[in-house]
């Protein structure tokens, strides 16, 4: 028997997959593991080391460089992003336009506008009896004195009722301690809507836990139960504390804007604000990751250039949104959350001329892009897409 004739492999490959999911995945992981200074992250030029000369008798060879490629428009921050017609080469360029701790910022981002926002929606009940239940709170982190405001709305075909509540507490969530400890909480009616506010303080908890309130409710047709999570930090687990003390400058042709942090537990910690430009529109989102001593420190949240030129931003800037957290590995939650800063400040008067409009580009970038651009089913995806024969 003859060995069949081996055919060429449709596009996208085997391997071209999982390089594609590879890129991917660096172009879209930014929490924890993202290592690097943020400046640099952010486009700053970093002196390489300079290498040992080499033997006398091997001549050193010239670096190889990757030719620059012609620039690409980046991914809209929300909509379709034409990811599908792209080849994979095509699609990390424009995903990484920008660097991974600095991105554009639209009004309809509302996880960065309110973190701290809740997200559950109504939900029929268990019995089928055309009622719908909504039972939420007005905030995620409750932190310090803080207290949480809890309310449930209940309708039969999208009219509010009124309900009875038949039993409610609240539960420390402590893997380590899986016998609950019911703590009574009280509901109270306001028309249809039932509300409580809950003071976690006085559990006089040592560190960050997670919350569970549960409640059980009659409607006249049937009882049903519900709960939501929050999470807590009591006021001697805060890890750190920002200071109100703020500067600004041009780095590197991007804005760096510097917060003031007093850090009372050393860690590694994630710092978030958002950017509002002089007509109060948000521009961009950045964040900054590094290990933290205890103390004072001056951390520096970069805006990439590119952001600024490609929104049209003029300052004064403005900040918006400033928050961070500790991580804590072996603990649950293991996100030990900073009080928000509340306060305002505005940024010199910088022209939209004053950052710079290059790309985002670092050693990691170059060498996703040197590994796409070496199998040729990385090029040309958009026009295959259509049924047109592979790139020889």
């Amino acid at each position: 028997m003859r060995p069949r004739r081996k055919q060429p492999a449709a596009w996208p490959g085997r391997s071209s997959i999982a390089i594609a999911v590879g890129a991917l995945v660096v172009a879209t992981c930014v929490w924890w593991f993202t290592a690097g200074d943020p400046l640099q992250a952010a486009g700053a030029q970093v002196a390489a080391p300079v290498p040992a000369a080499p033997p006398a008798a091997a001549p050193p060879r010239a670096p190889r460089l990757l030719p620059a490629p012609p620039p690409v428009a980046p991914y809209p921050a929300r909509g379709p992003t034409g990811r599908a017609a792209d080849d994979p080469l095509t699609a990390y360029r424009k995903a990484n336009v920008y660097p991974p701790t600095s991105r554009p910022l639209t009004r309809d981002q509302l996880d960065l506008l309110q973190p701290n926002q809740r997200h559950e929606t109504a939900r029929p009940d268990d019995h089928g009896a055309g009622i719908t239940y909504l039972f939420t709170a007005d905030r995620y982190f409750v932190i310090g004195d803080e207290t949480l405001t809890a309310t449930l709305e209940v309708r039969r075909a999208g009219v509010p009722i009124a309900v009875t509540i038949a039993r409610s507490h609240a539960t420390v969530l402590d893997p380590a301690d899986p016998a609950p400890h019911p703590i009574p909480v009280v509901f109270t009616a306001s028309g249809p809507v039932q509300t409580a506010v809950f003071a976690p303080a006085r559990l006089d908890l040592p560190r960050q836990s997670a919350i569970g309130l549960y409640l059980e409710f009659d409607h006249g047709n049937g009882r049903q139960s519900a709960h939501i999570d929050f999470q807590y930090t009591p006021e001697r687990g805060i890890p750190a504390r920002f200071t109100g003390s703020f500067g600004d400058s041009v780095e590197d042709g991007s804005l760096a804007l510097h917060a003031g942090i007093d850090v009372a537990a050393a860690g590694h910690y994630v710092i978030d604000a958002n950017l509002f430009d002089a007509a109060a529109q948000p521009v961009a989102w950045s964040r900054f990751k590094g290990e933290l001593a205890t103390g004072g420190h001056d951390v520096a949240l970069v805006f990439f250039g590119k952001v600024l030129r490609d929104g049209n931003a003029h300052g004064p800037f403005h900040l918006g949104q400033l928050r961070g957290a500790r991580y804590a590995p072996g603990l649950d939650p293991d996100l030990e959350q900073m009080p928000p800063f509340t306060g305002a400040y505005a940024t010199r008067a910088y022209p939209g001329d004053a950052f710079s409009d290059a790309e985002y580009d670092s050693p990691e970038k170059q060498r996703m892009l040197e590994l796409l651009g070496q199998d040729r089913n990385h090029s040309g995806g958009a026009g295959r897409d259509r049924g047109e024969p592979p790139a020889p």
